[in-house]
């Protein structure tokens, strides 16, 4: 059955860049997005997780067909409303992302990267491939797109120190039905153009003296952890600067420590991260008078709607 789908696909796909002369790039690529916007909601929505897969599978081979065609990175593919897409202000690359929730109350996570090839003068395709199960001690791990901590990212945050742009991403994870988890990810691209994940450029408390290639938050299920980048006060009230701001998380009982899916946010208490000196430096207590944080919300909400809505603001 794959193969007969994969081999519709591929026809389809050559049938319509064929006619690449007789028509604009844009009605194609209109052409292959509503294709992909009618497998999308079958990624997420469908009950059964074989067809989850196999809508999955034909969206991924029309996909990144579609994005290796020339001229392809211009094309917003606006109306793909379920996926993640995001790109950076100096259009050296874009990711598509997105994920596949299994019956079982876990996540798996899928991509594509297009990022500009400054030898060869055309846009790459890298694909993202789920390695999360298999990475231990992720959040000291440098990875690549073929060995990635799968996520679901809703901000691109670009940052510069002498010259250098540094791409930091927030994701979310559902992990499972006991935990969530939000990532603050570092990406970039090596002498080969293949993507990096993974900085030591997070200066935590001077006691801790792990080193952070990125953060992991995880925390229970049941709760609504905030992880957003915006302006806000330091702790001494005057100072106003730009921040990666998050809930600080604890255990709901102090015997639950290190039992992450009963991590909650504390109420009112915020930390952060500011860019300085090419580090992303740990601030505690940030004053967050300036803008209204949501209220925690008890009851378990819908994991991915909540982080489009984080996305969209």
């Amino acid at each position: 059955m794959k193969r007969i789908y994969k081999l519709g696909i591929v026809l389809t796909l050559f049938f319509l860049f064929s006619l690449e002369s007789k028509a604009q790039n844009k009605e194609l690529f209109r052409i292959a997005e509503d294709s992909l916007k009618i497998l999308a909601p079958k990624i997420l929505f469908s009950k059964d997780d074989f067809v989850k897969y196999n809508a999955n599978e034909r969206f991924m081979i029309l996909l990144e067909s579609t994005l290796l065609s020339e001229k392809s990175f211009n094309y917003p593919f606006d109306s793909l409303k379920t996926i993640s897409k995001l790109t950076s202000s100096d259009n050296k690359f874009r990711i598509f992302n997105w994920n596949l929730p299994k019956s079982d109350g876990t996540y798996e996570y899928f991509g594509y990267i297009q990022v500009w090839n400054s030898r060869l003068k055309k846009y790459d395709v890298l694909k993202l491939e789920d390695k999360s199960d298999e990475i231990q001690s992720p959040d000291t791990k440098t990875l690549d797109n073929l060995n990635w901590y799968g996520a679901l990212y809703y901000k691109l945050i670009e940052t510069k120190y002498h010259g250098k742009i540094f791409y930091t991403l927030l994701g979310w994870d559902g992990n499972n039905i006991e935990s969530c988890k939000k990532i603050i990810e570092v990406v970039s691209f090596n002498s080969k153009n293949k993507a990096v994940f993974g900085a030591s450029i997070f200066k935590m408390d001077k006691k801790d003296k792990k080193i952070y290639k990125r953060i992991i938050f995880e925390y229970s299920a049941s709760a609504s952890m905030s992880l957003k980048y915006e302006k806000q006060f330091r702790s001494n009230g005057k100072d106003k600067t730009r921040m990666i701001i998050f809930d600080r998380l604890s255990p709901q009982d102090p015997a639950l420590t290190g039992s992450y899916q009963f991590y909650v946010p504390e109420t009112n208490i915020f930390d952060g991260f500011i860019f300085k000196n090419g580090k992303w430096n740990l601030i505690k207590d940030v004053d967050a008078r300036n803008k209204t944080i949501k209220s925690r919300k008890s009851k378990k909400q819908s994991k991915y709607n909540h982080e489009f809505e984080q996305k969209k603001k």
